[in-house]
């Protein structure tokens, strides 16, 4: 076990010291360009063996003054440094730049873009994120293409994807060439997309029963009689009432606005705070899909009640900074956690 610690810790360390030297070495910038100071090429382990059977190869034939044998060891150096030269040209002068915002629920996989400019066609170019395990292959033809590496963004907030690690084994599979690129790309992660229909159920009758609906006048509803006023519309007297002898009456009109939705954490059952704010974005995506005005009131973030893209953006953008410590900031609102 401390054996175990100790080797854990030596790991940290290294990786530690490796990225420092990386961001000194490759900074952070949204438009990459490779070339010698920022491509790394060893052999692969098919490769070491290459070299060692060429070396043995080598051996023998000097040993046993066999010129033929001379000859193709020669042969199979010099296809071992021509498969280098290519390796290395295989990824060398390719510019990628990265200018897109991404969001993304949590334990969603997102894909992030990537556009990449290149003067001739590439071959077997893996890409991976750092904080993450799902790989991306590609052709890279020549010209202006786009790909999309894939990305899980784990838990709520903002998630750092990492740097991208760009490798290619071409050609033979002698050599491995790389690269790691940060392209300060962040995911705006939102709450975990879950379906809590008892919560729909329970958070429209805690609304109906405190707020209630209230009405106002026009529309096209009846509303009720009340005296004639002198220089009222003869449309609105009620005639009928008035052949009856009941007097000089008017007749109103209404219409019914409705309460006003607010969506709150204080509504939601008890539970854990991530619970509740996944509760809410299940909410606020289905007063969306409903088209049905409503607000959001987080502590002392408001945002008035609303509908279309943008009011939903805002919205799911402060569930997911919510307690992050992140400013949250839009055109109708600003406030920081």
């Amino acid at each position: 076990m401390i054996a175990k610690r100790g080797l854990s810790g030596i790991k940290q360390w290294f990786k530690k010291r490796f990225n420092k030297w990386l961001n000194q070495r490759i900074p952070a910038a949204n438009e990459q360009s490779l070339g010698n100071r920022n491509i790394f090429i060893v052999p692969t382990k098919f490769g070491y063996a290459y070299v060692f059977s060429v070396l043995i190869l080598f051996l023998l034939g000097t040993n046993y003054q066999n010129n033929l044998i001379i000859l193709m060891s020669y042969l199979f150096a010099s296809v071992f440094l021509t498969s280098m030269m290519y390796s290395f040209f295989n990824l060398s002068r390719l510019k990628f730049f990265f200018n897109s915002n991404v969001t993304a629920y949590a334990t969603q996989t997102v894909s992030i873009p990537l556009a990449i400019l290149s003067k001739k066609q590439r071959f077997d170019i893996n890409f991976v994120f750092e904080n993450n395990d799902k790989a991306y292959a590609a052709v890279i033809n020549s010209g202006e293409s786009d790909i999309n590496v894939p990305f899980q963004a784990v838990t709520r907030g903002v998630n750092n994807p990492g740097r991208l690690k760009i490798s290619s084994e071409y050609a033979f599979g002698l050599f491995v060439c790389w690269t790691h690129l940060d392209f300060s790309c962040e995911v705006l992660t939102y709450p975990e997309k879950k379906v809590f229909n008892h919560i729909k159920h329970e958070a429209a009758d805690l609304h109906e029963e405190l707020i209630g609906n209230t009405v106002s006048e026009g529309g096209d509803d009846f509303g009720e009689l009340r005296q004639y006023k002198q220089g009222e519309s003869n449309a609105k007297i009620a005639w009928k009432q008035l052949a009856r002898g009941q007097g000089w009456l008017t007749k109103t009109t209404q219409q019914e606005l409705g309460s006003t939705i607010w969506l709150t954490l204080q509504q939601l059952p008890s539970s854990p705070i991530e619970t509740k704010l996944q509760m809410l974005c299940f909410l606020v995506l289905d007063h969306h899909k409903s088209n049905v005005p409503f607000g959001l009131e987080l502590d002392n973030l408001k945002i008035e009640p609303s509908t279309g893209s943008l009011h939903i953006k805002n919205c799911l953008q402060a569930l997911a900074l919510y307690g992050k410590g992140k400013a949250y900031s839009s055109s109708n609102v600003e406030a920081e956690y």
